[in-house]
């Protein structure tokens, strides 16, 4: 049965590295489609901000100059609770508008950089638990006149990523251990044969052992004839071998090669 318990071991062990790995790649295909979705969504809400700004820099007025930016924010901020801050830039990184009072007065020089390379595209950036979404704002002769950036939670994208990933694990976790009961007797049987091979194996060596400790005529306990002499020196045998076979079991496998 040594046999059958390394075979069935290793099939579970392959499998359970195949689930695992299955798991760990769905959860990272989702966790990039989610924050594909969530990059849309704040594009399109970027840009649906930027167009009063756009239409009043085509009249030739400056992003300060717009009286109904606070309430364009504001309006655009209130479409989901999970906007941390709207804001308006000029194309040097200075804060002209914000839905909050308490951001610095120019954007982190990065995000300028991001912004300029962007070529005027939309953009999406992943930072300290954040996503940051921005998008140019056009004036007028193309000329771009600043730009919109949306600060958005993370936090709940990624427990929606964590819930995922736990269901799915659940899921490999049942199919494992199905795999398991449901495999133990198939693979019983398709090694039936070579079980019996070994266990026969293993009986011709014990017998073989046996006949190696005893001299000629001298039998195991449970056969010996009802002579006191030679039942006793058989249970002596017995206790011998027994002791043998723990030590034996008891000594480290051999270190496989050798000296060079």
């Amino acid at each position: 049965m040594t046999l059958f318990w390394r075979a069935w071991a290793t099939i579970m062990l392959v499998n359970l590295v195949v689930l695992a790995l299955f798991v760990g790649l769905a959860t990272l295909r989702y966790a990039g489609i989610d924050a594909g979705l969530t990059g849309e969504r704040l594009s399109v809400l970027a840009q649906r901000t930027a167009e009063p700004f756009a239409i009043a820099a085509g009249l030739g007025l400056s992003l300060g100059q717009v009286r109904n930016a606070p309430a364009v924010l504001e309006r655009s901020r209130q479409t989901d609770e999970r906007i941390i801050a709207i804001q308006v830039f000029a194309p040097d990184g200075r804060v002209v508008h914000s839905t909050r009072p308490d951001v610095p007065a120019r954007i982190d020089q990065e995000l300028v950089r991001r912004h300029r390379a962007s070529a005027g595209a939309p953009w999406l950036l992943e930072a300290n638990g954040r996503f940051i979404s921005g998008v140019s704002i056009q004036g007028g002769a193309g000329a771009v006149a600043g730009g919109v950036l949306l600060v958005y939670q993370r936090r709940h994208s990624q427990a929606r990523v964590l819930a995922m990933s736990a269901q799915l694990s659940m899921l490999a976790l049942l199919a494992w251990l199905t795999a398991a009961l449901v495999g133990w007797l198939p693979l019983r049987l398709a090694l039936a044969q070579e079980i019996g091979d070994c266990r026969r194996l293993e009986q011709a060596i014990e017998a073989f052992e046996r006949r190696g400790w005893r001299p000629d005529g001298v039998v195991a306990a449970e056969d010996a004839p009802r002579t006191e002499h030679d039942e006793a020196f058989a249970g002596l045998l017995d206790a011998a071998e027994r002791r043998y076979r723990e030590a034996c079991r008891s000594l480290p496998p051999p270190a496989q090669g050798g000296r060079g």
